[in-house]
């Protein structure tokens, strides 16, 4: 009876949402340029520095606490706009609350005065994350001039979050899994890669950022972190984090989402096509729980504890894999102790 009386008050919901639409104009106008050549360090000083110089009437307005994200509007136009990384590339997403010139626009002129090569953003899965982080910045941020449907469970999800933090309560945020080296290739789609060397450790570090392949993703990324000793001596190696993302978070936060009204791809359309997961689910969940078991396998290997006394050999290298959430990306601090008596903490 009470599975019933839960479906019975979300159809209510979802034809109140719909009669709510009925008079809005929706957020459908999504695009993304790919600007080649040119990753997202030189290319958003550069925009930076530009927005700051221009002195029209139309401007573009950074979104505060948010990187990399801007508002401009004009007399005919609103659009929200914000830089990815793509490799040795920069994407560029854009979301118009009308339609405007994808060919011709202030963006496309930005682009052409600074002589950047660029096209359509291709990669499917990029713009499925870009559509997720702007739903749910704009539900946060209430941006104005957007429509964006509202979030029906959101109950839901903040519920599963208290239970996440209460039994997760007196326990480090670490993994069961204890650390062991990883040698196999990573077959994930390079987001980011940067580089650091820090001349008192001689210790040198890359860290390269990777989009999983499975719906975790919306959340977090995959990292890998590629350490150095360029030192003559071994090092003892302990690494520390004040948050990432572990097994059970990932799976908790994996499950809210497909439990519930996923209104990315429907939005688009009038009248919305609703797509019934909550509550259908609690009678249908094997899908579900399939999906969940391809997540929990592809999360795994970057879940395990962070290094604790790894001996790093003289010109040796260590590998460190971890899940970071997107939103607020923690970084890892490097204690290096060496047999001479050195140490040296380097946080990247």
């Amino acid at each position: 009876m009470k599975k019933i009386f839960n479906l019975l008050f979300l159809a209510l919901l979802i034809i109140l949402v719909n009669a709510g639409i009925a008079s809005a104009e929706l957020t459908k106008n999504f695009y993304a340029y790919q600007v080649k050549d040119v990753n997202i360090r030189q290319l958003s000083a550069e925009i930076k520095n530009t927005i700051d110089s221009y002195k029209g009437s139309d401007k573009f307005l950074p979104l505060e606490n948010v990187n990399n994200a801007y508002i401009y509007s004009n007399e005919n136009c609103t659009y929200f706009v914000r830089l990815y990384p793509a490799n040795k590339d920069t994407n560029i997403f854009v979301v118009s609350n009308e339609k405007y010139n994808v060919e011709n626009n202030e963006m496309t002129e930005l682009l052409t005065y600074y002589g950047y090569k660029y096209d359509k953003v291709e990669d499917k899965a990029a713009m499925k994350e870009y559509k997720f982080d702007f739903f749910t910045l704009a539900r946060k941020q209430e941006l104005g001039n957007f429509y964006i449907s509202p979030d029906l469970v959101k109950p839901l999800k903040t519920g599963m979050a208290k239970l996440n933090n209460h039994m997760a309560k007196d326990n480090k945020k670490t993994s069961v899994f204890p650390y062991t080296p990883d040698t196999e290739p990573i077959n994930l789609t390079l987001v980011d890669s940067t580089n650091y060397y820090d001349d008192n450790a001689r210790v040198s570090m890359v860290q390269n950022e990777y989009r999983l392949k499975e719906k975790e993703n919306k959340y977090v990324h995959a990292h890998e972190y590629l350490v150095t000793n360029k030192n003559n001596s071994t090092a003892k190696v302990t690494a520390t984090s004040e948050r990432l993302a572990g097994l059970k978070d990932v799976t908790t936060e994996s499950f809210v989402d497909l439990d519930r009204l996923d209104l990315l791809d429907t939005v688009a359309t009038f009248p919305p096509v609703l797509v019934l997961t909550a509550g259908t689910s609690a009678l249908c969940s094997v899908p579900n729980w399939i999906r969940l078991a391809k997540i929990t396998k592809e999360s795994k290997r970057y879940t395990n504890a962070l290094p604790e006394n790894y001996e790093l050999k003289p010109q040796g290298q260590m590998r460190v894999l971890v899940l970071k959430y997107k939103e607020n990306p923690k970084p890892i601090t490097f204690n290096f102790k060496f047999a001479d008596g050195r140490t040296y903490d380097v946080t990247f």
